[in-house]
């Protein structure tokens, strides 16, 4: 699904780039440029970054959902 229009950036690319290591909306910005045009997708990216590094440290919850 793709998240940032703008730069044409997709949900697999925001969760690939937290499991690299981004832990913020920031660091996803910095290193994809989504959320870095017209701001619209920051939530979408920041709840993606939130549930990402939620099931890196809580993996059993995320294989049960």
């Amino acid at each position: 699904m793709i998240v940032c229009i703008c730069n044409n950036i997709n949900s697999s690319t925001i969760k690939a780039t937290v499991k690299q290591g981004a832990c913020s909306v920031e660091d996803v910005k910095n290193t994809t440029g989504a959320a870095s045009c017209c701001g619209k997708c920051q939530f979408k990216v920041n709840a993606l970054v939130n549930d990402t590094l939620s099931e890196l440290n809580h993996p059993q919850h995320a294989t049960q959902s």
